[in-house]
């Protein structure tokens, strides 16, 4: 079977082209890796905290294909992957300002200057950590 043969990844993509696929995949044991287990350890939610970490690169991979796209099908520059969330979060700067302001509280106030140059290297795609990933490892 196609299934037996293909990496993890491909089995996935696989069976999301289509709805009888996706049911045939269910029969073969098909596995999705956790986002929780890929997450930076720091920044994993208190309920998932002794989750085993998994160093593969099936996520990563996972994430990079199933990237968000514009009207014409083609991939969003609008949404950047964060490799410590280990999701897809907007790249725009007025969006991460915004937020900021609203959750200043819980960042200290000595790592303010860092706050700009996070938000401009996210936006531009120069780092995968998003600012408040990035915040938090500085801190």
């Amino acid at each position: 079977m196609i299934f037996d043969q293909a990496p993890q990844v491909d089995k996935i993509m696989f069976a999301m082209t289509c709805k009888s696929l996706l049911a045939t995949s269910r029969l073969c044991g098909l596995s999705v890796p956790l986002r929780e287990s890929h997450m930076a350890t720091w920044n994993r939610p208190d309920s998932s905290r002794f989750v085993a970490s998994c160093s593969c690169l099936s996520m990563g991979d996972l994430l990079r294909r199933f990237r968000p796209r514009d009207a014409r099908g083609r991939p969003s520059r609008a949404w950047s992957w964060c490799l410590d969330c280990c999701r897809y979060l907007p790249a725009r700067r007025g969006w991460w300002e915004r937020r900021m302001r609203r959750d200043h509280t819980t960042i200290s106030q000595d790592y303010m200057p860092n706050r700009e140059p996070s938000i401009d290297w996210f936006s531009r795609g120069l780092k995968q950590q998003c600012p408040i990933c990035y915040l938090e490892d500085v801190q």
